[in-house]
């Protein structure tokens, strides 16, 4: 081999070097980049596994508490009102309430004073000493039962109605909390006459 031919032969090795070496630098930034990428996908497959919304379960609305006791005092400020409130009890016998001249009568069969439903029916003489100016109540004036054990139920005057003796139905009542005062009404107090008055709310005293 000449020494031409010798120059040639190394020039092409030294070519053949470079030319692989500038590869292999071309090939590692390509090499992470591919790599960087992969680690990347893999990272977000795995977050988007391991990502759980834990479903919210609603929250159960309290149950009322009942409050409940029987009554011993009545109160309608707007009228100067503070009756002591006697248990009123049917005698089948003859047919009549027990009453008195100066108390107003809580009708134990009727519903206690309580928080959730029911009717409960105090009722008592049209005398000075008990119901003779109930009928002077305006719409929207308040009621306090007071109970035996340390409770206001507090009520709110809606309504009256008239009934005969006979009729019975204020006992078949059947929905919201109420109170209910009879008296007598009419020229020879003949009729019985309802005041209804809604459940507000009640107080620890």
């Amino acid at each position: 081999m000449t020494i031409n031919a010798m120059k040639l032969h190394r020039k092409l090795q030294i070519g053949a070097t470079v030319i692989a070496v500038g590869g292999a630098v071309l090939l590692v930034p390509f090499g992470y980049t591919w790599n960087q990428n992969r680690i990347a996908l893999a990272q977000a497959k795995d977050a988007g596994t391991a990502v759980v919304v834990p479903e919210i379960a609603p929250v159960p609305e309290p149950t009322p508490t009942l409050i409940t006791g029987k009554p011993v005092r009545l109160q309608i400020p707007s009228l100067g009102f503070d009756l002591e409130v006697a248990d009123g009890v049917y005698n089948a016998k003859n047919g009549t309430w027990s009453l008195s001249k100066d108390k107003a009568h809580y009708a134990l069969p009727s519903t206690q004073p309580n928080n959730e439903e029911g009717n409960t029916l105090i009722y008592g003489h049209y005398r000075k000493e008990v119901f003779a100016r109930l009928h002077l109540i305006k719409e929207g004036a308040q009621v306090n039962v007071i109970t035996d054990n340390g409770y206001r139920f507090v009520y709110t005057y809606k309504s009256t109605e008239v009934f005969s003796p006979t009729d019975a139905s204020v006992f078949d009542y059947q929905g919201e909390a109420r109170l209910t005062i009879q008296t007598c009404s009419g020229a020879w107090m003949q009729n019985r006459q309802m005041y209804y008055f809604h459940f507000d709310r009640v107080e620890k005293i």
